[in-house]
C-alpha cells in the first residue's frame, strides 16, 4: 500500500488533529506536515513533495486562494482540497473553477476521506491519460520518423465528405505545402501525371466496386516541375452492411529505385547486344574455319583424308549453328534445341546427297531449351550419329527411315535424346568397349561430358538413347577436360 504525503495548511492544531483522526480511521497510510505561512508552504512543496494538499481558505497571515495559485505553479498535478469552517457557495464555485479539486466543511469532516479518495483516483486517472497521451505522441513521432526514413506517406479519403487527411511525409513527397493543398480527392488526382491518371482512377474504382485492396505505381508531378515515381497501396474500409466508408493508403517514393532499374535495364540491354555480337562473330569465325576446311579438301586426293576433312567441316558447322541460334534468340542464356535440331538435320541431309524418296527423316521434338554448355555437346552427338546413319545404315538402293527424337522425362527430371535408323545396324563384331571409330568415340566422350546415360539398341537397326540433365556452368568444369 502506498504511503501518501499530505500537506496541511491550517493555523488551528485541534482542526489538524480532527482531520488526521478521520484519515487514520479510513486506513489510508500517510505522513503529514502542517504549515501556516507562505514561505513554509512553498518550502514543503519543494522538500516534502506532497501527494495531497488540504488547506483552510483563510489564515491570519496567508490564504487558501494564494496557496492554490502557488500549488498550481509548482505542483499542478497534486490535488488541492479546501477544508474550512465556512465556505460560501459563490466562493466554492470560483475555487473549483480556478483549479481546486474539492471542498469540505469542518463541521462535516466525515466527508474528508471520500473527498481524498476521489482526489487520489482522479490523480491515477490523470496519470493514466497522461501516460496514454505520451505513448500516443511517441507512437505518432515514431510513425512520422519511419515514414520519413522510408519515404512513405499515408493518406485517408473519407468517401462521404470527399475530404482527405494526409501525413507530413505525403506532402514532402508531393513537394507541396499542407496549407496550400485543397485536401480532397480531386486535388489528390491532380498531382498524378496526366498519362497515369486514367490507370490510377480505374484501379481505385475497381477497388471500391469490389471492396478489395489496390496497388499501383505511377508518376506524380511536383509544383516545381519535378516528376517522382511512387508506389501506392490502399485498402477499402466499409461498414457492417458493405457500404464504403473510406480508403486508407500509402505512397512510397520509389524514384531512386526506378532510376536504378532503368539504368540496370539499359546496362543489360547493352550486354545483350554485346553478347549477340560475340556469338555472331564466333559463328562467323567458325564458318571461316569450315570454309577453309572445304577449300583445303579440294586439294586432297586421298579418299580417307577427304572424308576426315568433310566430317570435321560438319562438326565445326554444328557448333557454329549453336552460336547462330543464340544470337538470334531473345534469351542469350539458352536456345530452342528442337528448332536447332530441325536446322541441323536439314543441313546434314543437304550435305549428304540423299534421295528423299528413298530415305525418310522423322522428327519428334518436344519444346526443350538448352544452355550453350549442353547444346554444343548434344549438337555434336546428333551430328555424329546422323552422319553415321546417312553414310552406313543403308545400301545404295535400300529404302529406310532415320528418326531423331527429343523429349522430357518429367518424372525423373531428365531430357531424352533418341537417334535411330532401321538400316542394317552396327557390325556384329563391333566392341563398344574398344571403339576404333573416332565418331562413336566422340559420342561416348560427349555423353559423359553431359553426365548422360547412353543405351544402344541393335534389335531393329540401331537406336542410340541418351538420358541427361542440363548442365549448369560449374557442371561442365569437371568433364570439360
Amino acid at each position: 500500500m502506498k504511503t501518501y504525503n499530505i500537506l496541511i495548511l491550517e493555523d488551528v492544531p485541534f482542526d489538524v488533529e480532527l482531520m488526521e483522526r478521520e484519515i487514520k480511521k479510513s486506513g489510508i497510510d500517510f505522513n503529514s506536515r502542517t504549515v501556516e505561512l507562505e514561505e513554509d508552504f512553498l518550502r514543503e512543496i519543494n522538500e516534502f513533495k506532497p501527494d495531497l494538499i488540504l488547506a483552510d481558505h483563510s489564515l491570519p497571515h496567508f490564504d487558501g486562494i494564494s496557496a492554490m495559485e502557488i500549488a498550481k505553479e509548482n505542483c499542478p498535478e497534486v490535488p488541492f482540497i479546501f477544508v474550512s469552517g465556512t465556505i460560501g457557495e459563490e466562493f466554492a464555485v470560483d475555487a473549483l473553477k480556478n483549479g481546486a479539486t474539492d471542498y469540505v466543511l469542518k463541521s462535516n469532516l466525515s466527508k474528508i476521506v471520500p473527498a481524498i479518495k476521489r482526489a487520489i483516483e482522479e490523480v491515477k486517472e490523470q496519470q493514466k491519460r497522461k501516460s496514454a497521451e505520451e505513448q500516443l505522441i511517441k507512437s505518432h513521432w515514431q510513425l512520422m520518423e519511419a515514414q520519413k526514413i522510408g519515404h512513405i506517406g499515408s493518406w485517408e479519403w473519407d468517401i462521404h465528405s470527399s475530404t482527405m487527411d494526409c501525413s507530413d511525409e505525403f506532402y514532402r513527397i508531393s513537394g507541396i505545402e499542407k496549407e496550400t493543398f485543397n485536401a480532397n480527392f480531386d486535388s489528390f488526382m491532380d498531382r498524378i501525371h496526366f498519362d497515369d491518371q486514367k490507370s490510377v482512377s480505374e484501379s481505385i474504382n475497381n477497388s471500391l466496386d469490389n471492396l478489395m485492396p489496390f496497388s499501383a505505381e505511377y508518376r506524380i508531378s511536383r509544383p516545381n516541375g519535378d516528376v517522382r515515381f511512387v508506389s501506392s497501396h490502399g485498402e477499402v474500409i466499409h461498414g457492417d452492411h458493405g457500404e464504403v466508408l473510406r480508403i486508407i493508403g500509402t505512397e512510397q517514393d520509389v524514384t531512386r529505385r526506378k532510376i536504378a532499374e532503368d539504368k540496370l535495364k539499359e546496362s543489360l540491354k547493352e550486354k545483350e547486344l554485346l553478347l549477340q555480337e560475340i556469338h555472331h562473330r564466333v559463328k562467323n569465325n567458325l564458318q571461316v574455319i569450315s570454309s577453309l576446311l572445304r577449300l583445303q579438301s579440294y586439294h586432297i586426293n586421298d579418299p580417307e583424308a577427304l572424308e576426315i576433312f568433310r566430317e570435321s567441316q560438319n562438326r565445326v558447322s554444328s557448333i557454329a549453328l549453336v552460336h547462330e541460334k543464340l544470337y538470334q534468340s531473345q534469351d542469350m542464356g539458352c536456345i530452342d534445341f528442337s528448332d536447332y535440331l530441325k536446322s541441323l538435320t536439314g543441313d546434314l541431309l543437304h550435305f549428304f546427297p540423299t534421295d528423299s524418296s528413298r530415305i525418310k527423316l522423322k522428327l519428334e521434338l518436344d519444346d526443350v531449351k538448352l544452355n550453350i554448355e549442353t547444346a554444343i555437346s548434344c549438337g555434336l552427338i546428333v551430328n555424329e550419329l546422323l552422319t553415321n546413319s546417312l553414310k552406313h545404315a543403308f545400301k545404295p538402293s535400300e529404302n529406310g527411315e532415320i528418326f531423331v527424337g527429343l523429349s522430357k522425362d518429367l518424372e525423373n527430371n531428365k531430357i531424352i535424346l533418341n537417334v535411330a535408323d532401321d538400316g542394317q545396324g552396327l557390325p556384329s563384331q563391333l566392341n563398344l568397349d574398344k571403339i576404333d571409330s573416332f565418331g562413336l568415340e566422340l559420342v561416348q566422350h560427349l555423353s559423359k561430358r553431359i553426365n548422360g546415360e547412353m543405351v544402344i539398341d541393335r534389335s531393329k537397326g540401331t537406336r542410340f538413347k541418351i538420358s541427361f540433365q542440363e548442365l549448369n556452368y560449374r557442371g561442365r568444369i569437371p568433364n570439360g577436360k
